[in-house]
């Protein structure tokens, strides 16, 4: 009889310490979630977006560093025509990365509101839901070049040597399409859980992968283009496979913050994601179109060499405007957190702050591509005076539009923050489709060639105007809500 009481009494004790236990790991979570929280929405900004767009920006660094020494790698090793063969595979490859960044920003843009109105069950539900339909559209896109890969050389236009190096690239590339696309989706959830180092040093760790790969695919194995493609698609694969474990050890471990939930929301989720990216979506999709008609147009202008002089230049604008894509998304989740938060008053600020700095950034390369051009190319093709001398003349025109670039850029990942898509939308239409559109119909008229180049320039000009007649709007708007 004692036994038995014992054991009760001690199973009674077990239970209670079980609950004591459980409730002091949740009070723990939310304890943690909430100092996150606290850090978005009282921090002062000038050292919060120091914080969070710094290691943004070196993440955007080190993947633009690693495709422009792949371009020097290629460009030393193969030529011109193989750089530009990576070039005019862009428009293809353009449609699932719109499609992934869409699902990255929509559906990280709609955790880190949720995560800011103290709501993290559901921002973990939507993590797993943007995880799964990041791999469904991986093995989609993969499956899609399996099926479809002479329709695709040929839609491109590629013929000859170009067809060839173009062929061989994608065939390399596709079986990766998954983990790169996981790769951008987890970069930005890990700084949406408050992790913005990590997310940086695996981008870095990654990124000096990418290249020690390049150089002995290229040189020592002389595998060609397709090394080119291999050393992109391994490194990727194994940036995404960190962000996956380190969610994963989160989510089985019981650890705080954000984490992998059961994919939850439904359709309502799916078409705020797709709502909130779909600026996102049109932004890739219409620079993979524009990249088209360019390249065609290039083409019956100037040939091959056309095509690579202008695959150089945006190799050049890269670092540029990675800059400006690193600083918007790590500034993203202060956006997000307090517009969530209803603190109107941060939100300008902080918008405030990063347009100033983007305009630094972009006077800065604006003035370095007018005065070091030749020597930025001479690094790529030091042997091929003709297409250094037509890369130097484009880059004299197209590095105008370094000036007017920041407030498209700025504008479209604020608006998209704000869960403002239309207003995303409709920068993203101007910028990347219309505005070409125009210029590529009327200035190659006028000015020949030079028209051509001149095109960029109008758009970004174009596009800052009306970016900034809508945030001046937002802005009025919003001042007579807080009034009231």
């Amino acid at each position: 009889m004692k036994k038995r009481l014992n054991t009760k009494n001690n199973n009674k004790k077990k239970q209670v310490v079980e609950k004591t236990t459980n409730l002091e790991k949740e009070n723990e979570k939310t304890s943690n979630t909430n100092s996150t929280r606290e850090a978005f929405l009282t921090h002062p900004l000038g050292s919060l977006i120091t914080k969070n767009a710094l290691p943004a920006v070196a993440s955007m660094l080190f993947m633009a560093l690693y495709q422009v020494v792949d371009g020097i790698l290629v460009g030393r090793r193969l030529g011109p025509e193989a750089l530009a063969s990576i070039n005019v595979l862009f428009p293809i490859l353009a449609v699932f990365i719109g499609l992934a960044v869409m699902i990255g920003i929509g559906g990280n843009a709609r955790i880190a509101v949720l995560l800011g109105a103290g709501k993290t069950d559901k921002a973990r539900r939507i993590l797993g839901l943007i995880v799964t339909l990041g791999t469904i559209l991986g093995v989609c896109g993969s499956a899609v070049v399996v099926l479809a890969f002479p329709k695709i050389l040929y839609f491109i236009g590629t013929s000859g040597e170009l067809g060839n190096y173009a062929g061989q690239y994608l065939k390399a590339l596709y079986p990766f399409f998954t983990p790169m696309i996981l790769l951008f989706i987890l970069e930005q959830s890990v700084r949406n859980d408050g992790r913005p180092n990590m997310a940086t040093m695996v981008m870095a760790a990654m990124a000096i992968l990418n290249i020690v790969l390049d150089y002995i695919f290229l040189f020592p194995l002389d595998l060609g283009i397709r090394g080119a493609a291999l050393a992109t698609g391994l490194s990727q694969s194994i940036g995404a496979t960190v962000f996956l474990i380190y969610f994963l050890f989160k989510t089985f471990g019981g650890h705080t913050g954000l984490s992998l939930g059961a994919p939850g929301g439904g359709f309502s989720a799916i078409g705020t994601i797709v709502t909130n990216g779909s600026s996102e979506l049109f932004n890739n999709i219409a620079a993979g179109l524009t990249t088209f008609l360019f390249n065609r147009i290039i083409l019956s202008h100037l040939g091959a060499l056309g095509v690579a002089a202008f695959a150089l230049v945006q190799y050049l604008l890269m670092f540029g405007m990675m800059i400006l894509i690193g600083m918007s998304n790590g500034t993203q989740p202060i956006l997000s957190y307090n517009h969530g938060a209803g603190l109107f008053y941060r939100v300008q600020g902080t918008l405030s702050r990063l347009l100033a700095s983007s305009f630094i950034i972009g006077i800065i390369f604006f003035i370095l591509l007018q005065w070091q051009t030749q020597t930025l190319v001479t690094l790529f093709i030091p042997e091929h005076p003709d297409a250094l001398d037509l890369t130097v003349s484009v880059a004299d025109t197209i590095s105008w539009s370094m000036l007017f670039m920041p407030v498209g850029i700025v504008g479209s990942v604020f608006f998209t923050a704000m869960e403002k898509a239309i207003h995303s939308l409709v920068i993203a239409i101007l910028r990347g489709l219309v505005f070409i559109l125009i210029g590529l119909a009327v200035f190659p008229l006028l000015w020949g060639t030079a028209g051509i180049w001149i095109t960029p320039v109008f758009s970004e000009a174009a596009t800052a105007l009306v970016t900034t007649f809508l945030i001046y709007q937002w802005m009025r708007s919003e001042h007579l809500k807080s009034s009231n």
